[in-house]
């Protein structure tokens, strides 16, 4: 996502509150829906086994996202908030900085609720809820991870105050973003 795709964004859509989360209504997926993500699952997973990080791998496995279907965010957010204290809610699709950084300093996590559609299997520009959830919601479900995504969430909004978004967005996506992270002496 642009930086700039953030900050154009006024006010929320029609339908969503005024902190832009909507109802995630899960019962509204398809069938086909939820056979786009088990494929897409099933094809992610045995390329990250190698190469993720145990912490990741964790979390997947803690937060069932190898159950069959897309996952409910409210089962999801009750084991994480057991594990960590934090949640997903759904929002329809980019929000500001200034909503983005307050959830996550409220541990909250924001996903889009849609999934990408069958032609767009291999790329997608905005993210979807697979994106979201199977490439993030993993890493929350670890305590050390988990506190380090609610305090860039808190240096996000201090960020906002000084004007110097760039350099924490810039943070973010070398690092959250793309999944960084030292365990043991391997990046």
């Amino acid at each position: 996502m642009s930086k700039s795709a953030r900050r154009d964004l006024a006010e929320p859509p029609s339908g969503a509150g005024a902190d832009w989360t909507i109802p995630q209504d899960w019962r509204r997926y398809t069938s086909a829906e939820h056979a786009l993500w088990d494929q897409l699952f099933e094809r992610q997973i045995v390329m990250l086994q190698p190469r993720a990080a145990a912490a990741f791998l964790r979390g997947v496995d803690v937060l069932r996202l190898g159950r069959p279907g897309i996952p409910d965010f409210e089962e999801l957010s009750a084991r994480l908030r057991d594990l960590t204290g934090w949640r997903v809610v759904a929002v329809p699709g980019l929000v500001p900085d200034e909503a983005f950084f307050r959830h996550l300093a409220n541990r909250t996590f924001v996903a889009g609720r849609f999934i990408r559609r069958p032609d767009q299997i291999d790329y997608l520009q905005e993210p979807d809820i697979f994106h979201d959830v199977f490439g993030h919601a993993p890493l929350l479900a670890d305590p050390v991870f988990a506190d380090y995504m609610q305090a860039y969430g808190e240096g996000g909004l201090r960020s906002l105050r000084f004007d110097s978004l760039d350099h924490l967005a810039r943070l973010y996506w070398y690092t959250v973003e793309f999944g960084l992270i030292r365990e043991g002496s391997d990046l």
